[in-house]
């Protein structure tokens, strides 16, 4: 009961009030192809001035229909620095966007940063209905592409091509177009265009800020290729043809002659007439006219006739 009474008549202990911090906040906007690139940097430090690390900022960006379209944590370093970055697409539309920053840590109240980013920079974007094509060698074809006019942009876009394949090319129409409007691309592919598959570029450059998409292209062979091959293989059949029609001939003429020799040779077998006979083998033989096997039979056959004859 005594130490009941002393505790009820002790004074509460003390309330320890929380730290007050302070944070700074700024925002830097670079414009690229993919939109506007929007980076947070800022410091969190206490009454005195002094940095406070390891402080948990809450990032919250807010769209003009209130919509939030960024959230992320970032973290105070040694010094009370911190940084995030976020990406607004080119197509986002125009007006103020809110940034709300919150910074706690324990011990310390809560500090708070309200930006706006007044969002109106006019740009361009493109579009096409397509984002693969197919081409053979010797062949034409076409796709459209839209620009596209965001928050009020009114400058020429002039559209050309990259990381063309080789032996293929591309025209435009019209080459430019002011504010928005469709370009007719006209891709043309060469017989001796390179085959297989392909990623080009189509960049839209105005004079503020230049844009790209890309597009899968597939070359295939042309028909005129195929016609190539089959001519040549006819071309490959018929010189064969000719040279076994050649061999043929040749065969026939020796044969011929061979036959002419033989007949000579059984009309008269007297000495004088083998013996001219003879000769006449032996100059077959010379121009090629008399083969091998026919030529040994007939010498054989006349030295026979030769030794007779004496």
């Amino acid at each position: 009961m005594l130490a009941l009474l002393i505790l009820a008549l002790s004074p509460p202990p003390p309330v320890f009030a929380a730290k007050t911090m302070f944070m700074q906040a700024t925002l830097n906007q670079i414009q690229t192809e993919q939109g506007v690139s929007l980076t947070i940097t800022g410091r969190v430090f206490n009454a005195s001035d002094v940095s406070v690390p390891n402080a948990i900022i809450s990032v919250q960006v807010n769209d003009p229909q209130t919509t939030s379209i960024h959230l992320a944590v970032a973290y105070s370093k040694q010094d009370g620095s911190f940084a995030d970055s976020f990406l607004i697409s080119p197509n986002a539309m125009g007006g103020n966007y809110s940034i709300f920053l919150v910074a706690d840590k324990p011990g310390y109240e809560s500090a708070r940063v309200t930006l706006t980013l007044i969002y109106a920079s006019p740009d361009f974007a493109l579009q096409s209905p397509t984002s693969a094509l197919s081409i053979r060698q010797g062949d034409t074809t076409n796709f459209t592409v839209a620009v596209l006019s965001l928050r009020g942009f009114k400058q020429s876009v002039n559209l050309t091509a990259l990381n063309l394949p080789t032996g293929v090319t591309a025209q435009f129409n019209p080459s430019s177009v002011t504010a928005q409007g469709n370009i007719t691309v006209t891709l043309t592919a060469s017989q001796s265009a390179s085959l297989g598959n392909f990623t080009i570029s189509l960049l839209g450059v105005s004079p503020s800020s230049t844009h790209s998409i890309r597009i899968q292209l597939y070359v295939g062979r042309g028909p005129l290729q195929t016609y190539y091959v089959i001519a040549a293989t006819c071309v490959v059949l018929l010189l064969v043809a000719v040279l076994a029609l050649r061999r043929r001939n040749r065969r026939a003429r020796r044969l011929a002659a061979a036959e002419a020799m033989l007949k000579y040779g059984s009309a008269d077998k007297g000495y004088v007439t083998t013996a001219g006979a003879m000769a006449r083998l032996e100059e077959l033989r010379a121009n090629n006219q008399v083969d091998s096997a026919t030529y040994e039979k007939l010498k054989r056959e006349y030295e026979k006739r030769l030794e007779r004859s004496k």
